[in-house]
């Protein structure tokens, strides 16, 4: 007897469940499935390269992407404060030229304090040479410190 009321009990919660109550979890699951393909495809994390600023000099000084790459520069200076500008526009460009490269934060130059990494975000949009020097007066030898980035179709 008190087996036949607990089955019958039972059967009453699970098939007793309003329709609404059922259709309202479909339509969340549903609506949880179609945001999932609505969502664009995850980005690529950059390459990551790392540089550094020491002795007058960058390493690496050359550096090559192709067109559409993003990179990452982890730069950190081991020796003293230096700074690094990159150009956005290939070398001897004219005055009409569009940018080739894009920065995600569009500094103008990036101080590297001793022992600090700063990551500096590029966008390679155009094929060219472009040129990266240091911008902060470090030493006797600052004006040799620089370096080029090749962008090849």
């Amino acid at each position: 007897m008190r087996v036949t009321i607990l089955i019958a009990v039972a059967a009453v919660l699970v098939f007793g469940t309003p329709a609404y109550m059922r259709d309202s979890a479909r339509s969340m699951q549903d609506e949880q499935s179609k945001q999932a393909k609505i969502r664009p495809p995850a980005e690529a994390p950059p390459r990551v390269i790392a540089m550094t600023a020491k002795d007058f000099e960058f390493d690496p000084a050359e550096i090559h992407l192709k067109v559409g790459e993003k990179v990452r520069l982890q730069v950190i200076s081991t020796d003293r404060t230096h700074g690094i500008h990159i150009s956005a526009f290939p070398d001897g460009a004219k005055a009409n030229t569009p940018p080739g490269l894009a920065f995600i934060f569009g500094e103008d130059c990036w101080k590297l304090n001793k022992g600090v990494a700063v990551p500096v975000d590029i966008e390679a949009t155009e094929p060219g040479t472009y040129s990266f020097l240091c911008c902060k007066s470090c030493g006797t030898d600052h004006k040799r410190m620089t370096g080029r980035i090749y962008v090849e179709p």
